[in-house]
């Protein structure tokens, strides 16, 4: 097996699924070259391409890398159509061959030669185009059957829109650590949060689009972040920075043949072994979903909330680290401000609210909607409270809110005067109060008829 090694925290390992055909690179250079730069780019990505080409090299065609790499244009298209036909006969989906050109595509630019894209694939039915995203009852239910690890791992997909590969990478070595979760705090074995919904940024290291970007936790994922977090430390770990947020379990609270543990404690779990862990889950709550539906659900539960007018469709790409548009390129690749920030927050929340977050962490939001209604009692009436959508709104807003309302209640009573929206003059002309004039911002000035 050849010896492609990568660093480590402790030491160095062998790279591992590659024996099949590691001769590929050791009798050629360039090919290894091609596979380590390809690594670079994206483990996953390197490695699924690197499978591709040892099967395309030997068991498809019988060719050898350096062969491939040295055709010209019509050479390589001729190539690249016969063995299509040949996966073809073999009954290889239409989405599998695809894999295989692109793995061809990324050898022949290493080489200098750009295949041309109007290579005809075979279509085949997406086996995912009739899957059913779940309801938030049925998250919730994967809640129920799973251990406290695996909530941590599916809130941060279906309420976070994160990627399994941006909580922990192929080879286990990065993922989501403390510092990238900038508003917890621990102070005296005790985990909270700064700011709910919690800032969640996404590093370029760890980003599949190799540019950084932000999304948000919800109460609900911060109470299961704060609960694990905890927990580990009562078992003696001393959480710093660079810690994992999730890690390998030690103890191996939720064994099944399904998943699969490395032996030592405080690293990054593998991609593959979060994707088994959260497939575990699902299967043990009695669904067939694979585990990237819960990155649907996100997205289209906030398309729902787009619909309403909740959040604005760039941001819902942003969130979930989608390339976007050219505008998205060119407003929100160059680092946020903290009024965009907030802005973000704001709409994440209203999003979250109405949209992704389940029962377990509806009551924490009922608690608090209760408590602002109160304080809003002391300056609205019970009819103005319900059309404020008070669940909705951040607590700066309706911070914003009473102090608004409080400097209407001094004008109104130092002038004998009343500030109301334009829509509601009607009606209060016909409670005694008179017209004098308008602020100009969709509200009149009103005073007690003579």
């Amino acid at each position: 097996m050849a010896a492609i090694e990568v660093e480590k925290r402790k030491g160095k390992r062998k790279e591992r699924g590659i024996s099949k055909y590691s001769h590929l690179l050791e009798s050629d250079p360039a090919f290894a070259a091609w596979y380590r730069n390809a690594l670079r780019g994206s483990h996953n990505t390197g490695s699924h391409y690197f499978l591709r080409m040892g099967r395309i090299c030997d068991e498809l065609c019988r060719v050898t890398p350096a062969q491939i790499g040295t055709m010209n244009k019509t050479q390589l298209m001729t190539f690249t159509s016969s063995m299509i036909s040949e996966l073809e006969v073999r009954g290889v989906s239409g989405v599998t061959i695809h894999s295989y050109i692109k793995a061809i595509k990324s050898w022949a630019r290493f080489n200098g030669l750009k295949l041309d894209d109007r290579i005809n694939i075979p279509e085949s039915e997406n086996q995912y185009l009739e899957e059913v995203v779940p309801r938030p009852e049925q998250v919730q239910s994967l809640f129920d059957h799973s251990p406290l690890r695996v909530k941590v791992v599916v809130s941060l997909m279906a309420f976070s829109g994160l990627r399994p590969a941006t909580i922990g990478d192929a080879q286990g070595l990065d993922g989501l650590k403390m510092k990238d979760l900038p508003e917890l705090e621990i102070k005296d074995g005790k985990v909270s949060f700064g700011k709910v919904p919690s800032l969640v940024v996404v590093r370029k290291k760890i980003s599949k689009i190799r540019k950084p970007y932000d999304s948000f936790a919800p109460s609900q994922t911060c109470e299961y972040i704060r609960q694990y977090l905890e927990d580990r430390m009562r078992n003696g770990e001393v959480l710093a920075p660079e810690s994992a947020i999730v890690t390998v379990d030690k103890y191996n609270a939720f064994k099944n043949k399904r998943c699969s543990f490395k032996k030592d404690y405080g690293q990054h779990v593998t991609t593959t072994s979060l994707r088994d862990l959260v497939r575990a889950a699902i299967r043990d709550a009695g669904f067939r979903w694979r585990p990237y539906v819960l990155r649907r659900y996100f997205d289209t539960r906030m398309m729902l909330g787009e619909a309403d007018g909740l959040v604005i469709p760039d941001w819902r790409s942003f969130w979930m680290g989608h390339a976007g548009n050219i505008e998205f390129v060119y407003t929100l690749r160059k680092g946020l401000d903290e009024e965009t920030i907030e802005k973000m927050r704001g709409a994440y929340l209203k999003g979250a609210n109405r949209y992704l977050c389940t029962s377990e962490g509806a009551h924490e939001e009922d608690m608090v909607t209760k408590i602002r209604k109160q304080l809003l009692l002391t300056v609205h009436t019970p009819e103005e409270i319900e059309k404020l959508h008070v669940d909705e709104k951040t607590d700066e807003e309706v911070i914003g809110l009473l102090r608004q309302r409080l400097v209407e209640v001094t004008f109104n009573q130092g002038l004998k005067q009343k500030v109301v929206a334009a829509s509601e003059v009607e009606e209060w002309m016909g409670k005694g109060w008179a017209w004098r004039g308008n602020l100009g911002d969709g509200r009149a000035v009103l005073e007690p008829a003579d």
